[in-house]
């Protein structure tokens, strides 16, 4: 009975600690372009988008998964995205409203020559080579396709090709230029090779607002899009824990198996 007393202590000293431990103001979600995904010309593209919160600020990370691109179709050029505010209480959302500006970006510039080798990364770009779109009703879009963007150049290009890491092997006039010096890049050049991060300043934005439903879009011109789906942290209003909170779950977990080894231990 002692001991079964001991293990109803620890768990309820638990409890407390965790119910005043600090809550993270950090809200971490994933998404991607569906499997098997064709831009208008059916070519395969391939995209992911990393997005998180921390005060008033969110992180936008794309990258354009789609390896050796073909044409200038699979370039990934734009990020929509609503926001809704997640009610606790009640546990629905609705939209947020707020409005928001791009603080900062980086990503490294990349040209694709005609005998399809590419510049390395010379340097990071800035903010002003794409814009952001939003209507004040939770609707975003990151674009460089839109007014204030970088369109037709600075869209964001895939890895080379895998069996050849210096070349685009399969990349057509769409992406390349027609020689092999600086002077000789394409109407595209440069792209944008990722990850390429935004950050986006929004008063009032906290851990409870996220990232409902999103869209890509590829190529060079408007229309293109395709609908992304969330692949992790899909559930509203869930945080990601800080490390206060994991250490104390740990020392409860600990001294929990602390006490039920002594349970199980022989008395002399």
């Amino acid at each position: 009975m002692r001991m079964g007393s001991l293990r109803q202590i620890a768990l309820l000293a638990l409890a407390v600690l965790l119910l005043f431990a600090p809550g993270a103001d950090a809200l971490i979600l994933s998404y991607a372009t569906p499997t098997g995904s064709l831009d208008s010309a059916g070519d395969p593209v391939s995209a992911s988008a990393d997005v998180s919160t921390t005060g008033s600020v969110l992180t936008v990370t794309l990258t354009n998964l789609q390896s050796n691109p073909k044409a200038a179709g699979q370039l990934l050029s734009d990020f929509g995205f609503t926001l809704a505010l997640y009610d606790y209480t009640t546990g629905t959302s609705s939209p947020f409203g707020g409005t928001g500006t791009i603080s900062t970006s980086s990503g490294l510039l990349r040209t694709v020559f005609g005998d399809k080798s590419f510049t390395g990364p010379p340097g990071t770009f800035d903010s002003s080579h794409w814009a952001l779109e939003n209507n004040g009703f939770g609707v975003y879009r990151l674009c460089d396709l839109c007014a204030g963007g970088g369109s037709p150049k600075y869209t964001i290009i895939g890895p080379p090709d895998p069996a050849n890491a210096f070349q685009y092997t399969a990349a057509n006039s769409s992406i390349t230029g027609p020689g092999s010096g600086p002077l000789d890049s394409g109407t595209h050049s440069p792209f944008l090779a990722g990850p390429v991060q935004f950050t986006i300043t929004i008063p009032g934005l906290s851990s409870a607002v996220y990232v409902d439903s999103a869209f890509f879009s590829f190529g060079t011109e408007e229309g293109d899009n395709v609908k992304a789906q969330c692949i992790l942290s899909c559930l509203p209003g869930r945080v990601v824990p800080e490390p206060s909170t994991l250490l104390l779950l740990g020392a409860g977990l600990i001294g929990l198996a602390g006490l039920g080894r002594r349970a199980r231990r022989p008395t002399k």
